[in-house]
């Protein structure tokens, strides 16, 4: 029998959170650069964002 997984989330790359947000790279990294967007980490020297923080980035984001 074996045992039910549970696959942890993929870390989503700059490019990922610009398609998944609809906005460009650039915006991306101005974001992350003036400390505006969700928090990211360095993992090997590369920028990654864990889908659970920009999920609840998202909805902290105020409506309009």
């Amino acid at each position: 029998m074996s045992q039910p997984t549970t696959e942890e989330p993929r870390w989503l790359t700059p490019d990922d959170l610009s398609n998944l947000l609809q906005v460009s790279p650039g915006t991306v990294a101005n974001w992350r650069s003036q400390g505006k967007g969700p928090a990211f980490k360095r993992i090997g020297g590369v920028v990654r964002y864990n889908p659970q923080v920009v999920d609840a980035w998202i909805e902290a984001q105020p409506s309009k």
